[in-house]
């Protein structure tokens, strides 16, 4: 299972919040308790948005390793501006460890938009397979998180409300543990759209190891973040359990907060 982060405003103030996920993924107490691992070692990845310029960048290094990638991306939030990140480190539970399997995925739709996706959790894989009409052999290597992004790209039609519920409640059904996921939606007139969500199955939920571990947080304040809940650890804030089945819809002036069943 991975960390994640989503974060809205000022860049410089969203440095701390991606120093706090590169800490997660180095040292995970909530981890470390229910498995005896530490680490999400297998890749990180994030897109960037802002001032009119977008950045996705993917490494097979761990985030805690890769000194020049994560500068970078320091370098680009420091500068003046508001700025739109996901981003993810992964600790793989399908799919090859490669480069191939690293988060956010990209894709661009035959409907006129494109999109980011991240996800933390697991999912039956061959279920979304059969589901989105794909061949099994063609996905052996990809993980359960690019297959569901692949079947996004086939079958959402508009990123609107009704749709997005529609297609990721789907996602909950076929869930094994968590669907913690972020979407970041870029259209062809420079506009934007996040959608998040975060759900657990009853069974991660009731029990205090998996629910401390696999549990989003939110923090409201001049920047607004979704994130996994090891951040809370590293970086000290007003932040905020999400309930279960949350989804938020989330664009450059409002925030709205659903629920997922």
């Amino acid at each position: 299972m991975c960390r994640i982060l989503f974060a809205r405003g000022p860049g410089e103030r969203i440095v701390p919040l991606i120093e706090a996920l590169r800490k997660s993924a180095e040292n995970d107490p909530y981890r470390a308790r229910r498995s005896g691992k530490r680490q999400h070692a297998d890749g990180w990845g994030y897109v960037l948005l802002r001032d009119g310029e977008v950045y996705h960048y993917r490494s097979s290094k761990a985030v805690f390793e890769d000194e020049g990638g994560f500068s970078k991306l320091l370098g680009l939030l420091e500068e003046d501006g508001k700025a739109v990140l996901l981003a993810h480190a992964r600790a793989s539970s399908q799919g090859s460890l490669s480069l191939f399997n690293v988060q956010p995925f990209a894709f661009s739709t035959r409907r006129g938009f494109s999109f980011w996706f991240l996800h933390n959790g697991d999912l039956d894989k061959e279920k979304v397979i059969g589901l989105a009409g794909f061949e099994g052999n063609d996905l052996r290597d990809a993980s359960d998180s690019y297959v569901f992004s692949a079947y996004l790209c086939r079958a959402l039609e508009r990123p609107k409300m009704e749709e997005l519920l529609k297609h990721y409640s789907l996602g909950v059904s076929l869930t094994r543990t968590t669907f913690n996921t972020a979407t970041l939606f870029l259209f062809p007139d420079g506009g934007w759209r996040v959608f998040v969500t975060a759900y657990m199955t009853k069974e991660y939920w009731e029990n205090p190891l998996h629910r401390d571990y696999a549990r989003l947080i939110e923090l409201d304040d001049d920047v607004f973040a979704v994130a996994s809940s090891t951040l809370e650890l590293y970086h000290r804030a007003d932040w905020k359990t999400i309930p279960n089945s949350t989804a938020y819809l989330i664009d450059s002036d409002k925030i709205e907060r659903l629920s997922l069943g």
